[in-house]
């Protein structure tokens, strides 16, 4: 009989009908062996290229008032902002207090191989407020009892530096990037960046989850920093949500900043060299 996807043949009869979606489906006259399922299943192109689609790409110009749509992945999600967050010069600003923008989720299977990016600014005058110890997320998916997954900013320290212009003492906010999970016990699973975080200019920040090694990698440009990270992923539920995060019952961790982009696939990019020409600036 016919080979059949997405509906089952009992009695002669086609029932269970497959509510979603399916690709790629592939069959062999042999068993594969472990190392080619997970070749499989990472989608390899090659050593440096593997399969990744874009179902998530928002860019501030495409706002309309309280509204950034998506026009390019195809997957037609909107982000919502709020508590007065606002598209300012093409890029989406937060005051770090209540400003957020989400949309429903999850948006990628959590616990599946993706790859994020996002161009983000941090308002270091109001970072130079909060109290050492900080922690505000750029834009992560939720979960029951924190954040699935997420870049974060966590401020450790701060400086008394001496302005060029004024030549009067001014703080410093000193802080490192996070890539990874915020838990309820306010603990990170993450890598951290070798670089300090620089403040109030654009930085390029990408994560990288791969289930098939069950690790997850964070570039800053085009380079890794820290080193790859064992992580147990979790599946996520309700909003992903840019500029604030969710622990512990309730939304928090706001972050003052400006978010020129931000871009999700389902599919974990495979060497530096394409994240270079697929993520690109």
């Amino acid at each position: 009989g016919s080979f059949n996807v997405g509906r089952h043949l009992w009695a002669g009869a086609r029932t269970a009908p497959f509510k979603g979606s399916v690709d790629e489906v592939a069959v062999w006259q042999r068993a594969l062996p472990d190392g080619e399922v997970a070749d499989e299943a990472r989608s390899l192109i090659n050593e440096s290229y593997a399969g990744a689609e874009l179902v998530a790409n928002w860019a501030p110009e495409t706002a309309s008032g309280a509204t950034v749509t998506d026009t390019t992945s195809g997957y037609g999600r909107s982000l919502a902002l709020t508590g007065g967050a606002a598209v300012v010069d093409g890029e989406i600003v937060f005051d770090g207090v209540d400003d957020s923008a989400t949309t429903a989720g999850p948006l990628v299977d959590d616990t599946g191989s993706f790859t994020t990016t996002t161009l983000v600014a941090l308002d270091g005058a109001k970072l130079a407020a909060k109290a050492v110890g900080y922690k505000g997320q750029v834009l992560g998916q939720r979960t029951a009892d924190g954040s699935a997954w997420g870049f974060w900013y966590e401020l450790t320290g701060k400086d008394v530096v001496v302005d060029e212009e004024t030549y009067e003492d001014r703080t410093v906010p000193v802080g490192k990037w996070h890539f990874g999970r915020l838990g309820a016990d306010g603990k990170f699973s993450s890598v951290v960046s070798d670089e300090v975080a620089a403040l109030d200019g654009l930085v390029r920040l990408t994560g990288v989850h791969d289930a098939q090694s069950g690790e997850i990698s964070l570039y800053l440009g085009r380079n890794r920093n820290g080193a790859e990270l064992a992580f147990t992923a979790v599946l996520g539920s309700g909003d992903f949500a840019i500029g604030k995060g969710f622990t512990s019952g309730a939304w928090s961790h706001y972050l003052p900043a400006r978010i020129a982009e931000v871009r999700v696939w389902a599919g974990a990019m495979a060497s530096s060299e394409q994240i270079d020409n697929s993520v690109g600036d």
